[in-house]
């Protein structure tokens, strides 16, 4: 092939003619146009499966093919569309390289090595373009993340367009409002992508009546139900090869696995998926590449088998052709945002398939609300595409209509931009001095008892202090009661960092959740590992670890969250029961978990980037419910 723009163009063509399909092409020439005119931001929302791939893919051809016959032919002019991966999962990253292979001018990174993407791939001329893949994860409460993108977009690469792509971009939608750097400056577009008549979504699976609504009450697949008898039953009686999906919590598969073998499942069907899950051996745990050798084996010899995955588990996989079409149903414990539902099991068991008997346990509620949202957005925001520019007003309210409709309450509004006038010089003080953790005490807070011994627990005397505070505070305003905005306030306890867990934090199904930290915190301890003293007080502006004697974390039913809207505000219970049960401390309505600081790491601290005060703050806010 001889070096001509008509040769470059051709090679294009091809890999769209050939890689792409004319519904993700749709979408991409919608997105592309709107990026040529005016908007110099899209959000485009692709259902789950449905080829988000294929349009990033359609969206870098088109961008190599809008250079002129002197640029394309030039080397150094080739690679100009920066693919940004929102997970750090290297699989996921590696996935997108696969995909995008065939497109020379795409460089694959995430967000962590952003910057190095730039310095290293970009050294002739920056992105013209970026994508960013999964936009709905930066707007959870590692949204910071963008601040840096957002920065350089706006000093550094002024002539950069940016697009984001998503199947739960409702946390960017809610980005692009009134208060954004997207509404203000880049005039934002919304595209929604027409999938093909093939395509076998959530709301055809809906209308197909293949969802099975799960109570809250029933949600648990550990306890006992209907629902679970109806979903074991099928999976018995199915008469064919074929696979089942469980998704629990971190700390609940080993004891579902037990349950299944329990109810007449061979032990050699099951498989749980994951890594350094609470209540597995390593050797007990399968990747998902070798769960899917696992299924094709079983397929030859016509058998069965059962996956149990955990809440978090490598999202963003993809099942493929074969185990979508066996497919015989799905379980999920999950009870968070509207994207946590969509995105796990009945989102990966969506796409270009006619299994029209598989059945999904979940949570009917948020998938209605989801349905609901993908209608506006087909009816109302698709068919408005000649617009240069979306009318953002009265999105928001539309959402919240939605969600109190269908009773969906933990809805993730995602991150607000400050304006300029609000940045400020930050307050965070220089926490390279790094310290390692000695030990830690879990014990019940013992509210009803007037003075417990905790002498019985502990002989350290800042844990007995720690212990004597925490319960002063709960126990203010004739209390124990619940209440929000929980401190210990006053010079003398400053050397306490306290969490007070409610309902909000204590567990959303992710690893930043406060059950799992503290758990993880715990196990590392227990197995001998040095852990940073740092990272379990993190501090935030103003602390430092080194001022930080004692870290604590209080679950406790009295701990209510600000967040009115919630699902759930406060621990119940159960949750607080559930955490005696894991530490194994006697039953209370409120339970203590203290760190104790240990010696100071001279090498460690070596290590640590110099500190920088003058740091400007980011005009990025986390308005997430899960802070």
């Amino acid at each position: 092939m001889t070096n001509s723009a008509s040769a470059h163009r051709n090679k294009i063509n091809q890999v769209l003619n050939l890689q792409t399909f004319e519904h993700q092409r749709s979408a991409a020439n919608k997105a592309f146009d709107a990026l040529s005119k005016t908007s110099r931001a899209v959000v485009i929302a692709a259902e789950m499966q449905s080829g988000k791939s294929g349009i990033a893919l359609a969206l870098a051809c088109m961008q190599r093919n809008s250079l002129d016959d002197d640029a394309i032919c030039e080397r150094g002019q080739l690679k100009d569309t920066l693919y940004l991966v929102t997970m750090s999962d290297i699989a996921l990253q590696d996935q997108a390289k696969t995909d995008l292979a065939h497109c020379p001018n795409v460089v694959v990174s995430n967000f962590s090595n952003f910057k190095k993407a730039l310095n290293i791939d970009f050294k002739r001329q920056p992105p013209k373009l970026i994508i960013i893949d999964e936009c709905h994860y930066g707007s959870t409460t590692e949204a910071i993340r963008y601040s840096r993108i957002f920065d350089y977009l706006e000093s550094d690469n002024t002539g950069c367009k940016v697009a984001f792509i998503s199947a739960t971009p409702f946390g960017a939608l809610y980005a692009a409002g009134s208060d954004s750097i997207l509404r203000h400056n880049f005039h934002t577009k919304l595209v929604f992508h027409k999938t093909s008549d093939e395509y076998h979504g959530i709301r055809q699976m809906h209308r197909n009546q293949q969802i099975i609504k799960l109570d809250s009450e029933q949600r648990d697949f550990c306890d006992d139900s209907i629902m679970r008898r109806r979903f074991i039953n099928q999976f018995k009686e199915h008469t064919s090869s074929g696979w089942s999906l469980v998704r629990v919590p971190n700390n609940s598969a080993q004891k579902a696995k037990k349950i299944l073998i329990k109810q007449g499942i061979k032990e050699e069907q099951i498989y749980i998926l994951g890594q350094k899950l609470i209540d597995v051996a390593d050797e007990d745990l399968t990747s998902f590449d070798d769960f899917k050798r696992e299924f094709e084996t079983a397929q030859l010899f016509d058998e069965k088998i059962i996956a149990i995955t955990v809440a978090g588990f490598r999202a963003g996989i993809n099942f493929g052709q074969v185990m979508k079409e066996t497919l015989i149903a799905t379980w999920d414990s999950t009870i968070a945002n509207i994207a946590a539902v969509v995105q796990a099991n009945i989102g990966r068991a969506c796409g270009y398939h006619n299994n029209l008997h598989a059945k999904h346990y979940t949570n009917l509620d948020a998938i209605g609300a989801y349905s609901a949202l993908l209608d506006y957005l087909e009816n109302d925001i698709g068919s408005k595409g000649n617009a240069d520019e979306t009318n953002f007003e009265g999105l928001h309210q539309l959402f919240e209509d939605i969600c109190e409709k269908y009773e969906v309450n933990g809805f993730d509004r995602g991150t607000l931009v400050a304006p300029e006038k609000e940045i400020q010089i930050s307050r965070k003080k220089d926490d390279s001095k790094t310290y390692m953790t000695s030990t830690y005490l879990a014990v019940p807070a013992k509210l009803e008892e007037e003075d417990p011994d905790f002498t019985l627990f502990t002989q350290n005397e800042d844990f007995l202090n720690a212990i004597k505070l925490i319960r002063n505070e709960l126990l203010k305003e004739g209390g124990p009661i619940r209440k929000t905005g929980r401190a210990l306030r006053g010079d003398h306890q400053n050397w306490i960092k306290a969490q007070w867990v409610n309902g909000v934090t204590y567990d959303d199904f992710s690893q930043s959740c406060a059950k799992q930290k503290t758990l993880q915190f715990i196990q590392s301890i227990n197995n001998n590992e040095a852990i940073e003293f740092n990272t379990i007080v993190n501090p935030g502006g103003g602390e430092r670890t080194e001022d930080k004697t004692v870290m604590a974390s209080i679950f406790s039913v009295h701990n209510l969250s600000k967040q009115t809207d919630a699902y759930k505000r406060a621990m119940d219970e159960d949750d607080v029961f559930e955490m005696c049960d894991l530490l194994k401390v006697e039953y209370d309505s409120s339970l203590i978990v203290l760190f104790h600081r240990g010696s100071f790491s001279q090498d460690l601290t070596d290590t640590k980037p110099k500190f920088d005060p003058d740091i400007k703050q980011s005009r990025i806010r986390d308005h997430s419910i899960f802070r």
